[in-house]
């Protein structure tokens, strides 16, 4: 399942989604913004940046996997919570 479809993400959390990845490059970082946080596709995301959509999906696809791991540490961490507190 996407965790991160266009516009979905707030810039704080991506900030710390990109914290965990080794994506550095401010055109990348810009590009994936453009697309996660306020919605553009990402052909404009990564036009309006003067990346290329190949390396832009690259850092998505990265950013996605590391989104998916958190999430799974939510749910771990939710479901212990959950046992908890019976």
């Amino acid at each position: 399942m996407n965790q991160t479809p266009a516009g979905s993400q707030s810039k704080e959390r991506l900030a710390l989604l990109l914290s965990l990845t080794r994506i550095d490059s401010d055109e990348i970082q810009m590009a994936l913004t453009d697309h996660l946080v306020r919605g553009a596709s990402e052909i404009d995301a990564a036009e309006m940046n003067g990346v290329s959509r190949s390396n832009l999906t690259r850092a998505l696809n990265k950013v996605r996997k590391v989104a998916a791991t958190v999430h799974a540490i939510e749910d771990l961490d939710w479901a212990r919570f959950k046992e908890s507190v019976k």
